[in-house]
């Protein structure tokens, strides 16, 4: 299947936080493998052996943490996506688990369950290179559903906020969840507000609902 601009921008962003993750802490992190072995599939030419390739304390829990993805993309429902779409899917309800979201099925938190830190180090190796972060955070801004304006948020390399698993999952909640806000929330968006990563216009989304 051929992809579209936006797919390919997707696409190479992802290889190339794989490649700056690798480089650090990613090949020690069940999260990076899954995401190595989709995007296998998705370029044959990648060069993944599976399993060999894999460390082999992680080879066990990859080979089942993908199988339990693979069951859930089977989905009729996601039969028509691009395969680049299941492999940011997979951050986006990775996020929205960790950061404990309403929106979190009973089956995504159980097949999308990945430690915080491994997503923080994911999103710190997509903006370590500043063109390819600033692609994929226009690319995710552009489209309307909440989750994707997390995505943008996160990568975006011109806030001044920490990039930490507190940080990630305050703003995923706020962004992910509908109606008026709780007075936890009003917490999470007071202090986020404080490092300009939420501006003006979502100071106010779900503000007055």
């Amino acid at each position: 299947m051929a992809l579209t601009d936006v797919s390919q921008i997707l696409m190479s962003g992802m290889e190339s936080t794989l490649s700056n993750w690798a480089g650090k802490s990613g090949r020690d992190a069940l999260l990076y493998w899954i995401l190595r072995i989709k995007v296998a599939e998705i370029r044959p030419t990648d060069g993944l052996r599976i399993p060999d390739d894999i460390p082999e304390t992680l080879r066990d829990p990859v080979l089942r943490f993908r199988a339990r993805a693979d069951n859930y993309w089977d989905d009729v429902r996601y039969s028509g996506l691009e395969p680049v779409t299941m492999l940011w899917g997979t951050i986006v309800n990775s996020v929205r688990v960790v950061a404990d979201s309403h929106r979190a099925t009973e089956v995504q938190k159980h097949v999308f369950d990945y430690a915080a830190e491994q997503l923080v180090d994911f999103f710190r190796a997509a903006r370590e290179r500043m063109e390819v972060a600033d692609a994929l955070y226009h690319a995710f801004k552009a489209m309307p559903a909440p989750e994707c304006q997390a995505m943008a948020a996160l990568l975006n390399v011109h806030v001044d906020a920490p990039l930490d698993a507190d940080t990630m999952c305050r703003l995923v909640r706020l962004l992910d969840h509908e109606g008026p806000m709780s007075e936890e929330e009003t917490h999470d968006l007071q202090t986020i507000s404080a490092t300009h990563l939420v501006d003006a216009a979502f100071r106010g989304l779900r503000a007055n609902a």
